[in-house]
């Protein structure tokens, strides 16, 4: 990666470049490539819509959420955020009031011309064939020339779901959101885990 970028004053979400990494190592354990290029995406996502105080849709489970949550307000928790799982390394940012905003995507028709980014992005090498430092060092280099970006209109998955009553499941004994039916999703889907024997 080339040290003379963070030295140079460049910034990336509003901080300086080594910044930028050490949070994302932070949050998600190593400066993974996803959330690296995720933060650029932002990036641009931000410039384009101003500094309004945005809503978000990703569409992967992989990666970019972290860099929403990490830049931008919006997260699970808050609600702000809504992740689709349609496997697309997009997001869009929208003005929650006019529903105006930024989509942005990983673009593998302009990847090509970064050749190390290209063959991470489509899997046509094995995960440890690209160094790190070098698939990071190419990213920063590429940043918007491997993005496209359209202005949008969101339209869908606009709702903040909220709690309107609680009630105790009576399999479990735990609280849960009623409008599923009569018990937990636990007890109705079955759980993800079996107990263990004491």
């Amino acid at each position: 990666m080339d040290k003379k970028s963070s030295a140079s004053g460049d910034l990336l979400c509003g901080r300086p470049i080594e910044r930028v990494l050490e949070e994302i190592t932070n949050f998600h354990g190593f400066p993974a490539p996803g959330v690296v290029i995720g933060a650029v995406m932002v990036d641009w996502a931000r410039e384009h819509i101003g500094t309004i105080e945005a809503d978000a849709i990703v569409e992967t489970l992989r990666c970019l959420p972290d860099a929403l949550q990490l830049f931008t307000p919006c997260t699970l928790g808050n609600g702000w955020m809504r992740v689709l799982d349609w496997d697309r390394f997009a997001l869009t940012l929208y003005d929650r009031t006019t529903r105006r905003g930024c989509r942005v995507w990983l673009d593998a028709g302009k990847t090509a011309a970064y050749p190390a980014i290209h063959d991470w992005f489509l899997k046509r090498v094995p995960k440890d064939a690209i160094p790190l430092e070098t698939l990071l060092g190419k990213i920063l280099e590429a940043r918007r020339a491997v993005l496209s970006c359209r202005s949008v209109i969101a339209t869908d998955f606009l709702r903040r779901p909220k709690k309107e009553r609680i009630a105790i499941c009576a399999g479990s004994g735990e609280a849960f959101d009623p409008r599923a039916g009569d018990c937990c999703k636990g007890c109705l889907r079955g759980g993800y885990f079996t107990l263990e024997s004491a």
